[in-house]
């Protein structure tokens, strides 16, 4: 008989244990590729609802949508991410915060939406007032030009000629006895803000100090700082942020302001000052020297029907030397009474790289990179007002960036800025 050979208890238990530990690799194995296919997955649907949130945004821009009202938005998705949309105003500007969500992911994308360039995209459009434009001295218009019937011609103020060969380098068309149409409630909206109430402001009203440091997201409530005078001296303030006063605001050079809004009757920057700001007022905006505004910034005075003194010869929005203004610069007013004295009036060494649009008189000295859109062209020299007079004042179109995204007009929208 075969002898039966006996098998010692600790190679039994290296076998249970060998065992186990394949059993153990296996399963991790197993469980490493399901982590694997679960976090594929996870991100795969990560990147999907970003990109749809993007798609929504670019979506709704094209869309007629009310104001703060969210919309669920059709963009004919064909899986469960699930779309919506908000539009609102800041400042000047439309804000669109699109909302991409799929399960427990959830994206969140704010743009500002202005005014896009597009191929009609001009140097000048000065209003047909049945009289001609005069240019003189070193000015110069570079791109198309819309202009009265009675044209454009060389002149002469205080003995300085027009220096160049053509009035104008670039096509010209005719004007209409109107300017071109903004987007429908933008003057309203203009208007509400100025007459708000800042009873109104609640628990989203912050506390003012000297040096205040304050930053809010685009993603939360409005806050505001109110105030009858404000002197913004060492203060910190970025991002959703309202600034309003019931008399004046004043702009210190040592304070830091970034996508802010100001509201207030008279608003005054003083020299130096440098950030990216909003700046809304009824009455009176001063820009001082060496002002450096950076894009997208705005310096608007919204009149309504009220009219300027005659014997009140300031303009209400000045630019002065040296500083430089990259976005809009506007002024709105209704009335039909003529005034003999600029509203607005960019001094020589000023720029702006953007757009002015001016439903009164313009006074340009300084250069405009963008486009001039204005009633009447005005030259106040030696003490002697010319009207309809381009002095010294260059205007060039062609060296504004395609990226550009400005006033709101009935024409196609682009983002000026992604919101954080």
């Amino acid at each position: 008989m075969p002898r039966i050979k006996k098998i010692r208890a600790g190679a039994l238990q290296f076998v249970l244990f060998i065992g186990t530990v394949i059993a153990v690799l296996l399963m991790t194995f197993v469980l490493l590729h399901h982590s694997h296919s679960f976090f594929d997955k996870k991100s795969s649907n990560t990147v999907e609802v970003i990109k749809k949130a993007d798609l929504g945004l670019q979506y709704a821009i094209q869309q007629e949508m009310a104001i703060n009202d969210s919309v669920q938005l059709n963009v004919e998705l064909e899986d469960e991410i699930k779309v919506s949309a908000i539009k609102s105003y800041w400042g000047v500007f439309e804000k669109y915060t699109t909302v991409s969500q799929f399960k427990k992911t959830r994206f969140v994308k704010t743009a500002l939406v202005g005014g896009g360039l597009d191929n009609d995209f001009s140097a000048l459009y000065l209003k047909d007032n049945n009289r001609p434009m005069i240019i003189a001295g070193k000015s110069k218009i570079t791109g198309n030009a819309y202009l009265p019937k009675q044209g454009i011609r060389p002149g002469t103020i205080g003995g300085r000629f027009y220096q160049f060969a053509s009035p104008v380098y670039g096509n010209s068309k005719n004007s209409s006895t109107t300017l071109p149409p903004l987007h429908p409630g933008l003057e309203n909206h203009l208007k509400r803000l100025l007459l708000e109430e800042v009873s109104g402001f609640g628990q989203n009203a912050v506390r003012f100090s000297r040096n205040l440091k304050h930053a809010n997201s685009f993603e939360s409530h409005t806050q505001y700082i109110h105030g009858d005078v404000l002197r913004l001296s060492g203060v910190d303030l970025r991002g959703n942020i309202i600034v309003k006063a019931t008399r004046q605001i004043i702009i210190s050079a040592d304070c830091t302001l970034k996508d802010v809004v100001l509201v207030a009757p008279k608003i005054t920057i003083e020299n130096g000052f440098r950030g990216t700001l909003q700046a809304i007022a009824g009455r009176k905006i001063q820009a001082g020297k060496k002002v450096i505004l950076d894009y997208p910034s705005a310096l608007i005075v919204e009149r309504g029907n009220a009219t300027n003194p005659k014997d009140h010869r300031e303009a209400n929005i000045s630019i002065e030397e040296g500083a430089t203004v990259k976005g809009i610069v506007a002024y709105f007013e209704n009335s039909e009474e003529g005034i003999y004295f600029p509203q607005i009036a960019v001094a020589e060494n000023a720029s702006v790289l953007g757009e002015i649009y001016c439903e009164k008189n313009l006074e340009l000295k300084g250069d405009v990179i963008g486009n001039v859109t204005t009633d009447a062209f005005m030259a106040m020299e030696n003490g002697s007002v010319y009207q309809n007079h381009l002095f010294n004042g260059t205007i060039n179109s062609g060296l504004l960036p395609t990226q550009y995204a400005g006033l709101l007009f009935l024409k196609e929208k682009a983002v000026a800025k992604w919101l954080y």
